[in-house]
């Protein structure tokens, strides 16, 4: 495999066609350079409270418009690969979740700056029903999963968090319409962000890095006991959670989300551990994203015990762990999977005597930095 990665256990020839990922991948900066002109429209007034309408446009851009978009892409390119299971129907799928996914990011961003109920409804009915098409087959792909165990399930709990978070984002939308009225209104907010952030982000980091970080930076496997019982402690902890603020405990409700902050942190810590002896001394970019996304998720842990501003603790999560960690991988799977492409191609063809470039030709490394 190219630049020595460890290639065991994958199944790249069931991989998707590239195309497919790719649409995902090229769509989503173009929601990070949207969140990032929202910022600079609104200086100040973004970072001054979450509820001030340019956060909560800039943050849907980034949580739908770039990290859902990345997510789902990678999803179903990587679950042939390290499940060895493909998802069903995976083209129309693919085209109709990327469509659905950045209609909804660019109807909710515009909807909260100003742009009306209807944009607001729309938006959330069109990431809804996105979602929906997307966790139908990507869960018949995970139930049908032969890969790592504590991978795929990793990845299944990440699928089952996804569904909660949009099912609290459906019910938010309908209250924000006066559809429907929910007691506590900012509190269920919260869940709504433990889910998104914790849940579906937070776990689907987990399930990859058990693969890519041993793949990718040549380390020894995360510890066996670790990878087993890391992500369902996750899951019950946002659970209890979830169910005392239902009953009005939040005191109660604190510890049990801060149990699942430890859970990250613990990850975290882990994670620098293997990466700092691994195998091959080499500092790329992706490892350099990596160490700021992991110093960021501390930090946020940190912000939290000491009681910092809420807006700090999302910034660091959704930008500095979500964005960071993302954009460090797209500089490695996007050669990766281009120079697979071309040799599968040259392959298939039987064009030998085409030089394919080597993986490290297609972004430059400074670049990437």
């Amino acid at each position: 495999m190219a630049g020595g990665m460890k290639a065991a256990g994958l199944s790249l020839d069931q991989a998707p066609p590239l195309d497919l990922p790719f649409r995902f991948f090229l769509t989503a900066p173009l929601f990070g350079v949207a969140a990032g002109l929202v910022g600079a429209w609104q200086g100040e007034a973004l970072v001054a409270s979450r509820w001030t309408p340019g956060a909560l446009s800039a943050t849907h851009l980034l949580a739908i418009g770039f990290l859902s978009q990345i997510m789902c892409g990678a999803l179903l390119q990587m679950l042939p690969v390290i499940a060895g299971s493909p998802v069903p129907a995976v083209r129309p799928v693919g085209a109709a979740v990327h469509l659905l996914l950045s209609a909804g990011a660019a109807l909710l961003g515009w909807g909260f700056l100003g742009g009306g109920n209807i944009s607001l409804v729309l938006g959330a009915g069109s990431a809804a029903i996105g979602f929906l098409i997307f966790v139908v087959p990507v869960a018949i792909a995970l139930a049908r999963a032969r890969g790592v165990p504590d991978s795929v399930l990793a990845l299944r709990m990440a699928v089952g968090a996804l569904v909660v978070t949009v099912f609290l984002g459906v019910l938010l939308s309908a209250a924000l319409q006066d559809w429907i009225r929910i007691a506590s209104f900012s509190r269920w907010v919260d869940v709504h962000l433990a889910w998104g952030l914790l849940g579906w982000i937070g776990l689907l980091i987990l399930g990859v890095a058990y693969q890519v970080v041993p793949m990718f930076h040549v380390t020894e496997p995360y510890p066996p006991r670790l990878i087993r019982w890391l992500a369902p402690l996750i899951v019950a902890a946002l659970t209890v959670g979830s169910l005392l603020i239902l009953i009005d405990r939040e005191g109660s409700a604190v510890v049990s989300f801060a149990a699942a902050a430890a859970c990250f942190v613990l990850f975290a810590v882990v994670t620098i551990r293997l990466q700092s002896l691994r195998h091959r001394p080499r500092v790329d970019a992706t490892l350099v994203h990596w160490w700021a996304a992991l110093a960021a998720m501390l930090a946020a842990a940190a912000v939290w015990v000491l009681q910092g501003a809420p807006e700090l603790i999302g910034s660091l999560l959704l930008v500095g762990v979500g964005v960071g960690l993302s954009s460090g991988m797209l500089f490695k799977i996007v050669p990766f999977l281009s120079w697979f492409h071309l040799q599968h191609r040259q392959l298939a063809t039987g064009r030998l005597d085409v030089r394919i470039p080597h993986m490290h030709a297609f972004l430059k490394e400074r670049d990437a930095r």
